[in-house]
């Protein structure tokens, strides 16, 4: 296929997938379209995906009102720190009993503990990970992201789940920021708000993740690097509840917030190739999958017992 027809295609493709509005679905045709290919169907896709992503993310913020962003943020701060402590710590011993590589486990345990492909790519240079154990994390990870966004809504009507206690369960048991927002936003916008904010603690535990992997290293003159996007998100909050938005205008927000997460999503789905799929080895992915599978229901059960 041509160039141009592949343009043609990808610019069809998110037209009716913008319409349709479902990240889930999003997803799916990006990796389709890239696997029936062979190729990256877009060749900037990556950092596209990134950019409408943390757009996305901080438009939400004008949605949520400050005062209750933190009174989400400190209620939900020990069982993030709980979470990401020994999701960390048991994926480190799955690595070792499943044979992987130093980096390899760290990326895994890392990246399941605490935001996923970011965690994942900020450790990386860190502890020295070469070019294919990063993909191969990376990899399996998004697979699993798109696990998360075809099961989670399904299973959290099957058991009736408040909107509170869905966004809970999607931002610590889904990695990627992208998933947590998406998977939250088919489940309902409140879903979507309590997620996000949640999230957001969840991924400021990489200051300490960098700076134990530097000492671990011995590499003391590490960056530690958080999304700028966090603290946007968080100014967003402060703004919108200033200006106090009318319902129009949130209205409006909700809509952009919706387009601009199912083309992260297609972008996202469109990095997934063939070449990446058969690059994966069979010890990595026990380690993500055993790793993935004892969080969810641990952070479920913790969901259904505490959040109301």
């Amino acid at each position: 296929m041509t160039d141009l027809r592949v343009k043609i295609v990808v610019a069809v493709a998110l037209t009716v997938l913008a319409a349709l509005g479902n990240p889930a679905l999003a997803l799916i045709t990006g990796m389709l379209l890239s696997l029936t290919l062979n190729r990256t169907p877009v060749a900037a896709g990556n950092r596209l995906s990134k950019y409408l992503l943390q757009t996305a993310i901080v438009l939400l913020g004008f949605k949520l009102n400050a005062e209750h962003m933190l009174d989400i943020t400190g209620t939900y701060a020990l069982p993030i720190a709980s979470f990401v402590c020994a999701t960390g710590a048991v994926g480190c011993v799955l690595g070792w009993l499943f044979r992987s590589e130093k980096q390899t486990n760290a990326l895994v345990s890392g990246g399941t503990a605490i935001c996923g492909g970011t965690a994942i790519a900020t450790l990386s240079p860190v502890i020295g990970a070469r070019p294919e154990q990063t993909g191969a994390a990376l990899c399996v990870v998004f697979l699993l992201n798109a696990v998360a966004l075809i099961t989670f809504p399904a299973i959290g009507h099957w058991l009736e789940l408040s909107q509170e206690q869905f966004g809970v369960w999607a931002a610590l048991a889904i990695h990627d920021t992208s998933s947590v927002v998406a998977t939250a936003q088919i489940y309902g916008e409140e879903a979507a708000t309590v997620a996000t904010t949640v999230k957001i603690g969840r991924t400021l535990w990489l200051i300490p993740l960098i700076v134990i992997a530097s000492l671990w290293v011995g590499a003391g003159q590490s960056k530690i690097r958080i999304p700028g996007f966090v603290f946007a998100f968080i100014a967003a909050s402060v703004l919108g509840s200033w200006l106090q938005l009318n319902a129009t205008i949130t209205t409006l927000i909700g809509h952009g917030t919706s387009v601009l997460l199912v083309a992260a999503l297609f972008f996202i789905g469109c990095e997934i190739t063939r070449e990446t799929l058969l690059g994966l080895r069979v010890g990595v992915v026990l380690h993500a999958v055993v790793l993935w599978l004892l969080a969810i229901p641990t952070v479920l059960l913790g969901v259904l017992a505490w959040v109301p």
